[in-house]
């Protein structure tokens, strides 16, 4: 593992008060900030092999970039959003995958995530999914709805190279060989639907998938993922009561961060995510995960 150390911008007195402002709106929307001026901002760059069944010689050695959570707001700054973009490409991925949660708050922060991430460059491509901040302030059921959100930021990464998946499937081709890439529409989103995305799979091909919430994992590898990215967690278990249950409805929360076995050789990889919501230990630091692809 190693650390890269990521420091805050100073801020004027207007930005200090108006991020006072959204710190109290964090502390229901993202469940609070972390403690520590230092820690927030120290990535945690986790290194791990990903073993695949069936995954062919063009593809072994490949590296995939796992990140989640950006949550580009008037609390996680443009600034540090694009330090972790150089973090990312200074690892050289073959790919990078983003597992949701792309914005808190305004619409015009849309367009400004997109800038900043059109600053990646992987060898190859960029994919990702939608988590519930990006259909609303909190989630789609009903709370914090803002209409057109989600097409609005699909849109808006798809001009910046970004292939969002939503309910579908992309396939790479190395050397005659094959490896593809499933998203899914996130598990509180009425779009969620995983059958979808995997009728149109290959059943053979080794195959990731990207979820922005873990409890949609036994899902998915049921309908034949390998391995599931996911985040939506920030590294930090949700609190077993009603208040809590009612903002985070959580299946299996014991899907908290790092990786996990779903029987029969697939595996769930949750990432703490790069913003700093729900960071309480330094367990938690914001994370970029590194597979390097290999046979099963």
């Amino acid at each position: 593992m190693n650390d890269v150390l990521v420091r805050p911008a100073r801020r004027s007195k207007k930005a200090f008060l108006k991020n006072l402002v959204w710190s109290a709106a964090n502390s229901c929307a993202l469940g609070g900030l972390y403690t520590g001026r230092l820690e927030k901002h120290w990535l945690r760059l986790e290194r791990r092999p990903m073993l695949l069944p069936h995954l062919g010689e063009g593809f072994r050695g490949a590296t995939v970039a796992h990140v989640s959570d950006l949550h580009c707001s008037p609390i996680v700054r443009g600034r540090y959003l694009r330090h972790c973009v150089e973090a990312i490409n200074a690892v050289q991925p073959d790919f990078v995958a983003i597992t949701g949660d792309f914005i808190t708050g305004p619409r015009s922060y849309i367009r400004r995530i997109a800038r900043i991430l059109k600053g990646l460059t992987p060898k190859t491509a960029v994919l990702a999914c939608l988590g519930n901040h990006d259909y609303g302030i909190f989630h789609p059921r009903g709370r914090g709805g803002k209409g057109e959100l989600a097409e609005m930021l699909y849109d808006e990464l798809g001009h910046a190279d970004i292939f969002v998946m939503r309910n579908e499937r992309r396939v790479f081709h190395r050397k005659g060989e094959s490896l593809q890439f499933i998203g899914v529409e996130d598990f509180w989103s009425s779009s969620y639907d995983p059958k979808l995305a995997f009728d149109m799979a290959h059943p053979h091909l080794p195959t990731i998938a990207l979820c922005h919430n873990p409890d949609a994992a036994m899902d998915l590898a049921r309908h034949g993922a390998d391995w599931v990215l996911a985040g939506h967690t920030h590294g930090t278990g949700i609190a077993n009561r009603k208040l809590a249950a009612l903002f985070f409805p959580t299946v299996h929360k014991h899907f908290t961060a790092g990786q996990y076995s779903l029987g029969e050789g697939k595996y769930l990889y949750v990432n703490r995510g790069l913003s700093y919501g729900r960071r309480r230990n330094l367990n938690g630091r914001p994370e970029i995960t590194l597979f390097t692809l290999a046979s099963a």
